[in-house]
C-alpha cells in the first residue's frame, strides 16, 4: 500500500511512536509526509507523546587530546554512552576551527540546548538531533554601560515559558570599570547589575528589572518553568535566585544555616542543594550534605536527605543526579565518571571520561521542536 493511501489520522498514530531520527528520514518520503512532520501539532504531539520514555542524558567534555568541545549521548535508563560524539556546533565557534574559549551548556529544555562562550557574548540555541543552530542576537545592554565601563556577562539561564509557548534565555549582565581588575575589588553595591529576556519567538532582547545581586559561579538549575542560580549581596551570605519564565519575576530563598561550598541540581523535579562540609574544625575530613527545597521562597522547606562522606569530596565533584538519589560524581585527577548510591554507599565506574573541569551533565530528550521557533509545545 502506498503511503498516501494510509488515512492521514492512522500515519499520524504510527509516526508518533517513532524516534526523532527515523522521522528526519521518513520526510522524504513524499511532500505530504514532510508537510505533517514538521507540523507543529505534529511536533507538539510527539513531544508529549514521547516525554516520559525519550529522555537521555547529554554530557559535555572537552577532548583530552585536543581543546576542542565534544558532546555524547548517554541512555538514561543503562547509562551507555553512545559510541557517536559530536563537537559542538562551528557556527559557534566562528571560524569553525579549534575553539580556546569555555563553552558552558546554559540548559536544555525540550529537545534544544542553550551554549554560551565564558566571557563572551556569543550564545547559540542547538538541537543536536536534528542538528538545527540558531545564533541568538548579542544582547543590548553592553551599549548602556557608562563611559568607560566594562561589561560581563555574570549568569544566564534558558527554559520555556509554558503560557506563551515561547522559549527564553536570562541573561545577567554586570557593569564595572574601568579594568577588568575592578570587578572583583568592589562591593557588589559599585558595580551596575542588569538583566534581559531573550524570546526565540520574536527573535529579540529587552531589558527587565531584578534584585542587585551578583551571581555566583554555578550553572543554571532548572525545574518546569524556572531557572534557579545561587546568589549573594554580601559575601558569604548565598541564597537561591530564582527566575519564573512565564511571570518573568524573580524570588529568593535563603539557604539552611551553616552550609559551604555549595551547588544547586535537580532532583525529582525540584531544586536540590550540595553542601560541602567540614567533619572537623580543620577541614581534614569533608563531606556533602543533600539537600532539597521543597518550596522556593521558603527558607525553612529545606529538607536534608543524605549525607557522602566523609572524605568523599577531596577527590570527587558532583555533576547531577540519577534515580533514586543516585548521584553522578567526576573524579578530579582524571575526570572519570562515577554513580554514587548512597542507600548501599556503592560506587559504579561508568568508564567514561574527560578533563573533569569542563564535565557538565543535562537531561536531554530527542524531539523536533525547532530553534526557528513556532513548533513550541506546554510542557
Amino acid at each position: 500500500m502506498m503511503a498516501n493511501e494510509l488515512p492521514e489520522d492512522l500515519v499520524t498514530l504510527i509516526l508518533l511512536w517513532l524516534p526523532v531520527v527515523s522521522l528526519l528520514r521518513f520526510k522524504c518520503v513524499c511532500k505530504s509526509w514532510y508537510a505533517l512532520i514538521t507540523h507543529q501539532n505534529f511536533v507538539r504531539k510527539h513531544l508529549l507523546h514521547n516525554k516520559n520514555s525519550n529522555t537521555h542524558l547529554l554530557l559535555k567534555t572537552s577532548n583530552k587530546t585536543m581543546d576542542d568541545y565534544v558532546v555524547s549521548t548517554i541512555s538514561y535508563e543503562e547509562l551507555r554512552i553512545s559510541p557517536l560524539t559530536q563537537p559542538l556546533p562551528p557556527q559557534y565557534f566562528g571560524n569553525g576551527e579549534k575553539f580556546g574559549i569555555s563553552v558552558d551548556v546554559v540548559g536544555s529544555c525540550n529537545g534544544l540546548v542553550c551554549l554560551h562562550g565564558y566571557d563572551t557574548l556569543n550564545v547559540v540555541i542547538w538541537n543536536p538531533t536534528t542538528r538545527e543552530i540558531k545564533v541568538v542576537p548579542k544582547s543590548n545592554l553592553p551599549i548602556f554601560a557608562p563611559a568607560g565601563y566594562c561589561t560581563l556577562i555574570q549568569g544566564m539561564g534558558f527554559g520555556f515559558d509554558a503560557k506563551t509557548n515561547d522559549y527564553k534565555i536570562i541573561n545577567f549582565v554586570s557593569m564595572y570599570g574601568p579594568k577588568f581588575g575592578d570587578y572583583f575589588k568592589k562591593d557588589v553595591k559599585e558595580i551596575i547589575y542588569q538583566k534581559e529576556v531573550y524570546s526565540l519567538s520574536t527573535d529579540s532582547w529587552r531589558k527587565v528589572d531584578g534584585p542587585q545581586c551578583f551571581i555566583f559561579e554555578n550553572p543554571m538549575t532548572y525545574t518546569t518553568g524556572m531557572g534557579s542560580w545561587l546568589a549573594y549581596v554580601n559575601e558569604p551570605d548565598l541564597f537561591v535566585l530564582s527566575f519564573d519564565m512565564s511571570d518573568e519575576v524573580f524570588l529568593k530563598t535563603p539557604l539552611p544555616d551553616n552550609v559551604f561550598g555549595q551547588r544547586l541540581f535537580v532532583l525529582n523535579e525540584l531544586i536540590a542543594l550540595v553542601a560541602l562540609m567540614p567533619v572537623d574544625e580543620k577541614w581534614r575530613e569533608i563531606q556533602y550534605d543533600i539537600w532539597l527545597l521543597l518550596e522556593v521562597g521558603v527558607k525553612d522547606s529545606w529538607n536534608r536527605l543524605f549525607t557522602i562522606g566523609p572524605s568523599f569530596a577531596r577527590i570527587h565533584r558532583p555533576l547531577g543526579f540519577w534515580k533514586n538519589d543516585t548521584i553522578f560524581l567526576n573524579k578530579i585527577d582524571d575526570g572519570q565518571l562515577f554513580l554514587y548510591d548512597p542507600s548501599t554507599k556503592q560506587m559504579t565506574d561508568l568508564q567514561i571520561h574527560g578533563r573533569y573541569n569542563s564535565m557538565q551533565l543535562v537531561t536531554y530528550m530527542e524531539t523536533l521542536v525547532s530553534v526557528k521557533g513556532g513548533n513550541e509545545s506546554k510542557e
